[in-house]
């Protein structure tokens, strides 16, 4: 290790082992926290190392994230005013109020679309304590409105399958295992009423074929001729994501 190396301190990192990775490579998560992916077996030691080299693009993409932040500073807050569930073209508004309580107390008024929320008057890392109230409402909220969605669609296509359940997935909008259980991401109400159809159209089609082949894009176009670009626009739907559901 360089002299320079060993002087240059190092932002603070995760590790995350892949035994699919081939090499080691960064990333930033959308909370703007540094990730390092590592094959498995791979010297941790080395990786200081890493950063220094990579502490330009470090430093480059830490600014241009902020810089995305500041431009729409209503999606990257981790206490929204408003929740705008673009799949059921619903907009929940969002009052806080701090009252001497033991936890935090969220109240549903569906007359209204809105939610109040009761924070502690201390209450230790707050913005943390409410997003991760406001995720278990959005959980609560999103089996309510989404499993009967893919029911209906699953009558619809005539493709059945056995039960279906509302995760917190990473990396997934959605998973059909081979006994056809089906998983959805919370995160589907985010998305535009075509997206979220045409998701539950690709995920029932596993019902009956596990794999990509043309047999099974062909069972897709029977219902969703243009899946292509549906296809398409689910592989970057992650950035219409507000910041406080990944903390």
């Amino acid at each position: 290790m360089s002299t320079f190396a060993k002087e240059f301190k190092a932002p603070e990192y995760h590790v995350r082992i892949s035994r699919r990775s081939q090499r080691v490579y960064l990333r930033l998560n959308p909370l703007g926290r540094l990730e390092v992916v590592i094959p498995t077996g791979f010297d941790q030691a080395r990786i200081p190392e890493i950063l220094y080299q990579r502490r330009e693009w470090i430093t480059r993409t830490q600014e241009k994230q902020q810089a995305i932040w500041a431009r729409s500073p209503e999606q990257y807050s981790l206490t929204p005013d408003a929740i705008n569930l673009q799949a059921l073209s619903e907009v929940w508004q969002v009052e806080y109020v701090k009252q001497d309580r033991q936890r935090i107390r969220l109240e549903v008024r569906p007359d209204q679309l809105s939610l109040h929320v009761t924070i502690p008057l201390s209450c230790d890392d707050e913005e943390k304590a409410i997003s991760l109230r406001l995720q278990k409402w959005l959980s609560q909220y999103a089996k309510q409105r989404l499993l009967p969605w893919l029911e209906k669609v699953s009558t619809d296509t005539g493709f059945m399958y056995n039960k279906a359940c509302i995760r917190a997935q990473k990396t997934r909008w959605g998973s059909c295992s081979s006994s056809k259980d089906i998983n959805l991401n919370r995160n589907l109400l985010f998305l535009s009423p075509e997206l979220v159809r045409y998701l539950f159209v690709h995920e029932l089609c596993h019902t009956r074929q596990m794999d990509h082949s043309p047999r099974f894009w062909h069972q897709v176009a029977e219902f969703e001729p243009e899946y292509r670009k549906f296809d398409r626009a689910l592989g970057l739907a992650s950035g219409q994501l507000p910041l406080w559901v990944h903390v």
